[in-house]
């Protein structure tokens, strides 16, 4: 009777550790099958309980060696393919350029010949990342413990969602990389790739969380901050440095996408407090300016990023469609200069509406020409509008002088030459010529500009020479000394 308790009690106590282990996989997807032992072997000196538990849990802890010398073999030759797909969709990527979903393209188009020419390495892409995902899944049926193995088998996904079908293989990879986390929580990068596949999804605050977890798993495990000091001035380890800036940006943005706008300054501006590099400290620079553009109207600045993108398609007149109803969205001045500044580019350059676009972008200029009113970090973007507006009317003079339509020509050049930008002397040399006939005011113009441009390019200084010696002349005699001199400088610019 008590044998047959003491085999009862065994029998329960398997029974539950089997209930319990089974649970645990499934938690964690290790999906293995639990095979009983009947016949197990009691060494001596060990507990038949003892026994029992450990022979019955052993087969979900680990693996027969047989098997584990196969899953090793099998992930080797998986890394070894994805290796091969990701040279190859470097090689790609020169050839055709970034873009996604590069196996989706139509070869029937006729911007396809590139593509068409590539296509023995696209097949190969395609051949290698199959081969990859095919014997990582063999490897993690035969040993489900490894988790760089399952690693590889997201890093496969998440390259093919660069290349063709992004919605379904960037879920796979969340999948894989959201069951390496739940028992591999120590690994920040791993938090990353996570929120990367959900940044790629548009699953911006499943993105956020994890972006936030790789940060605080950096700074759990990573002793690169002193005990005395913040630790954004005492980071040590450079590499460390720009994960975590890489980290803090990621969330930035992903802020951003969710219309944050103090959230997302807040999290940049930390990430601006340890940033080691130029490029990235322009980085965060712009998209500190994009954050704050109409005081952290979000939405609005997304439009304006779209609108760029159509001018860079072709699409003009939409474009300036689009601008004028934007303008109705915006409260901050300096955003409505910018894109009054915008509209005024498009009609000048691509609309034929010169007229229109000076007037534009002089009422910009005229309404900020104290130039206290703007804020000094925006003072090279006021400079951009003062420049342009005076380019414009030099340009729109010329195309008077050539139509010899020259009393709108006077108007434009003069308004030019009114304009502090750099080369308003250009205005002022078209409006000597303009004025050969009235002596007087053309010298008294082409000696303005002698006196005030020391810089002036050789071409430049022998037209305002010639100008001046042509209104000399026709003063008189009186001026017969000064136009010798005139016309030996003359003579030795012409010898260069």
């Amino acid at each position: 009777m008590k044998v047959f308790t003491k085999k009862l009690l065994v029998a329960l106590f398997v029974l539950i550790i089997v209930i319990s282990i089974s649970c645990n996989t499934t938690k964690y997807n290790l999906h293995l099958t639990p095979v009983f032992n009947k016949d197990f072997e009691q060494p001596i000196g060990v507990d038949s309980l003892i026994v029992a538990r450990s022979d019955s849990i052993m087969q979900y802890l680990f693996v027969d060696f047989s098997s584990e010398q196969k899953a090793k073999k099998l992930a080797k030759k998986a890394h070894s393919y994805l290796d091969q797909a990701d040279s190859i969709w470097k090689e790609l990527k020169q050839i055709v350029g970034d873009s996604a979903q590069l196996f989706s393209i139509d070869y029937s188009d006729s911007n396809t010949n590139v593509l068409a020419q590539s296509s023995d390495l696209i097949k190969k892409t395609r051949d290698n990342l199959q081969n990859s995902e095919k014997n990582f899944l063999q490897s993690i049926k035969l040993n489900p413990f490894p988790w760089s193995t399952k690693e590889g088998l997201a890093q496969t996904y998440v390259l093919w969602a660069k290349i063709e079908n992004p919605e379904i293989y960037y879920e796979k990879g969340s999948n894989t990389f959201s069951d390496i986390v739940n028992y591999e929580k120590g690994e920040h990068f791993l938090f990353y790739n996570l929120g990367e596949c959900y940044f790629n999804l548009k699953k911006w605050g499943q993105a956020l969380k994890n972006y936030r977890q790789a940060e605080k798993v950096l700074l759990a495990t990573t002793s690169f901050f002193s005990n005395n000091s913040h630790y954004q001035n005492s980071l040590k380890d450079s590499s460390k440095k720009d994960l975590y800036f890489t980290y803090l940006y990621s969330q930035a943005v992903c802020l951003a996408r969710m219309y944050k706008a103090k959230e997302a300054l807040a999290t940049i501006k930390r990430a601006k407090k340890i940033v080691s590099s130029d490029k990235n400290r322009k980085i965060v620079e712009r998209f500190e300016d994009w954050l704050n553009w109409d005081n952290g109207n979000i939405q609005a600045a997304e439009q304006k990023s779209q609108i760029i993108q159509l001018i860079k398609e072709g699409k003009y007149s939409e474009s300036v469609s689009k601008f004028v109803a934007l303008k109705n969205q915006l409260s901050d001045q300096f955003a409505l200069d910018e894109i009054e500044w915008r509209i005024a580019s498009l009609e000048f350059k691509y609309l034929g509406k010169k007229e229109q676009a000076c007037n534009r972008l002089l009422n910009v200029v005229k309404k900020n020409e104290k130039i206290s009113y703007y804020p000094p970090h925006l003072l090279p973007t006021y400079n951009k509008y003062v420049t342009d507006c005076g380019v414009m009317h030099f340009h729109l003079g010329m195309d008077y002088i050539q139509k010899a339509d020259y009393k709108k020509a006077q108007q434009y050049l003069e308004q030019g030459a009114k304009i502090n930008w750099y080369g308003n002397y250009k205005c002022q040399l078209e409006l000597a010529k303009l004025n050969k006939h009235d002596p007087q005011t053309s010298l008294e113009i082409i000696e303005s500009v002698l006196q005030t441009q020391s810089d002036l390019t050789d071409a430049e200084r022998l037209s305002a020479l010639e100008i001046k010696l042509g209104a000399l002349k026709k003063l008189g005699p009186q001026y017969l000394n000064e136009t010798k001199q005139i016309y030996h400088q003359i003579r030795e610019l012409q010898k260069k």
